[in-house]
């Protein structure tokens, strides 16, 4: 116990002799961080949280051999959102990267842009209806764009958000269609049943 005590000791000696050195560190320290955090301009981040809804075709209607996991389908529609075509336009709509653009390409204003676009799964735990077993399933996401401007930023997020939204309806009325087709031209079998 007298050895701890003799060290906490020197440990405060030490200080004593070292203060103006370490003081000096110290503020150095802290005055470049103000000035960094008061220079550095602000960065607005918007988000839109989606909610995804079951599919309301009756399960004994049409009984899918392909489970289209929520998750997977935002991967998707992911990919089909974010070419180069979309975000260029967005980035001229809203003329994003007004300074950069004048010394970077086309490529990196688009990787800057992708990484200021983020897609963050919402996951739960639920009761899967056919099994009755609890299980995790991803029942929304969260859409968000981080830029300088707070108005950009929350325009470019509802721009995002109708991307998303568009391109999902576009990819439900494919799927219904392709219901439709197969409802209207499967043979039916012997009890008036699809086969």
């Amino acid at each position: 116990m007298e050895d701890q005590v003799k060290e906490l000791r020197d440990y405060i000696d030490a200080f004593r002799r070292r203060r103006s050195s370490i003081l000096i560190v110290g503020a150095t320290v802290f005055v470049i961080s103000l000035g960094v955090a008061m220079l550095w301009p602000p960065t607005y981040r918007s988000t839109a949280t989606i909610l995804i809804e079951e599919q309301q075709i009756p399960s004994d209607l049409v009984r899918s051999t392909i489970t289209s996991y929520a998750a997977q389908r935002i991967q998707i529609i992911s990919q089909r959102v974010m070419t180069r075509v979309n975000l260029m336009q967005v980035v001229e709509k809203y003329d994003l990267y007004r300074d950069k653009r004048r010394r970077e390409t086309t490529e990196e204003i688009l990787e800057r842009m992708r990484r200021d676009i983020s897609l963050d799964m919402i996951n739960a735990d639920v009761v899967d209806p056919r099994s009755g077993q609890p299980t995790k399933a991803t029942i929304a996401f969260r859409l968000a764009f981080e830029i300088e401007g707070a108005k950009v930023a929350q325009k470019v997020a509802n721009e995002l958000t109708t991307l998303y939204l568009n391109e999902n309806l576009k990819t439900r009325t494919e799927k219904a269609a392709e219901t439709t087709f197969f409802l209207t031209t499967a043979p039916a079998g012997t009890d008036g049943k699809l086969i």
